[in-house]
């Protein structure tokens, strides 16, 4: 699908009216502390590009999608700029449907088909809706490129986007906490320039989920939250010119991880393991989470069901792309011509080694076909908390434990700290922090050492 290149007004001023609107009523929000050293701004010469626009992909592969608008609206063919037809001041519904390659739209009686369709309001200020989300800026739909059905992206200012991301991803808190977010919003800034074109190829920037960074829409959006992306607007964080891979987690643990002891990725000097401490021999800022510690449980039968269906999961996810060779050997087969698509029972699990940071470096899983090497933080993935449902293992730091009856294996358990991989900032620890008073460039030098802020040019 071809971008939208033409420029429309920011959105950043509702950000401004929402933090008007809290001062007016006297509850003014506590001011940010200037940056102060430790994360370092930069000259605006060495700044980076941000586009106009950013897609945001809500949906795809849905067969027919209802999208609304609450106010004066246009319907546009998205590569001519055609217009197709007109929503009045009472706003409307539009439906759509996928035919062939094109998207069959229908609105107050009439209908016509194109190659994707833009819906874009006249007011800046208004909502578009899909489910029980509301967005700003436009959406766009057109038939997905890997699956059958449609994809709904939303077409938004980055700033706006962050508006939809913060409180979902740190949390919505008090001003004591205000530092924190500060730096979530300067890390999933980062985070989202730094992964441009890393989904293009379905036709969008980034994802509106676990995929990237949950997003969803302006709903519900925070007034906190949106005074700490628009006190640090336009900043992100860069390691020796070039954006960091801003990374983060709910709970490290204790303990953060270098990213290629965690994934099939190049090491990086600012992703490290590092004692979430203040000081040695303090306690993690991150230990009063409720999942600093953790259990989990399967009998042999509750896993096995599991690893019916995660062990061939993994083994082709770790053939795709280059992460065989990170992660070799992925299989070792019990029998000639054992298929390691079908495991067939459990015989025993064995942690053969850890990472520095305490998470599983090496699993064996071995069952009936053979033995299975799991690596790195795909373990959570394999080692699923109920078969047939979504979910992961909270953490791939943790120890194991076996009960055997008979030679024969009768129950898996799992001790374990943290939740989620353990990269980057630990947004437990961030509040922490915050709260001990330290600022959001404390804060972001604490888990990116060696990173300055940058300014972004721009658009």
């Amino acid at each position: 699908m071809q971008r939208r290149i033409f420029a429309r007004v920011l959105i950043v001023s509702t950000i401004v009216v929402v933090l008007g609107s809290s001062l007016l009523s006297g509850c003014a929000p506590k001011r940010l502390a200037p940056l102060e050293p430790g994360v370092t701004p930069s000259s605006a010469e060495e700044s980076f590009s941000v586009p106009t626009l950013l897609d945001v992909g809500l949906i795809e592969g849905q067969e027919s999608l209802i999208v609304s608008i609450n106010s004066t609206g246009l319907l546009l063919d998205s590569q001519s700029r055609k217009r197709l037809s007109k929503i009045g001041a009472q706003g409307g519904s539009v439906s759509f449907h996928r035919k062939g390659q094109q998207v069959q739209w229908s609105l107050q009686g009439k209908q016509g088909v194109a190659a994707g369709v833009v819906l874009q309001p006249m007011d800046p200020n208004s909502r578009l809706t899909h489910g029980d989300q509301d967005y700003r800026g436009d959406f766009l739909i057109f038939p997905s490129i890997e699956k059958s059905g449609l994809t709904l992206v939303n077409q938004v200012d980055l700033e706006s986007y962050l508006c939809g991301v913060v409180p979902w991803e740190i949390g919505r808190h008090g001003e004591e906490e205000l530092a924190a977010q500060a730096a979530q919003a300067v890390a999933a800034r980062t985070y989202t320039i730094s992964h441009l074109g890393s989904r293009r190829k379905f036709g969008f920037d980034v994802y509106a989920s676990v995929m990237d960074q949950v997003y969803k829409g302006s709903r519900h959006e925070d007034v906190l939250c949106n005074q700490a992306i628009l006190e640090t607007a336009g900043m992100v964080l860069a390691h020796k010119g070039e954006l960091v891979d801003a990374y983060y987690s709910a709970c490290c643990g204790g303990t953060s991880s270098k990213i290629q002891e965690v994934w099939p990725r190049q090491g990086i000097g600012y992703l490290v393991d590092k004692d979430d401490v203040p000081h040695s021999g303090a306690a993690p800022f991150c230990s009063d989470y409720k999942y600093f510690n953790w259990a989990q449980s399967w009998t042999a039968t509750e896993l096995q069901e599991i690893l019916q269906t995660s062990l061939p999961a993994y083994v082709d996810y770790m053939t795709e792309m280059n992460r065989a060779i990170w992660a070799r050997p992925i299989f070792t087969p019990g029998q000639s011509g054992a298929d390691p698509h079908f495991p067939g029972a459990v015989h025993d699990l064995e942690i053969l080694e850890n990472t520095p940071s305490g998470r599983i470096a090496h699993l064996l899983i071995t069952c009936e076909a053979g033995t299975y090497h799991i690596r790195g933080d795909r373990v959570r993935w394999v080692l699923a908390p109920e078969a047939n449902k979504p979910g992961i293992l909270r953490s791939a730091r943790f120890e194991l434990e076996k009960v055997r009856r008979e030679g024969s294996l009768v129950q898996v358990s799992v001790r374990g700290r943290g939740y989620g991989h353990g990269i980057g900032l630990c947004q437990v620890g961030a509040l922490e922090m915050s709260r001990k008073g330290y600022s959001a460039s404390k804060i972001l030098s604490h888990y990116y050492p060696g990173s300055i802020l940058k300014p972004l040019k721009k658009p």
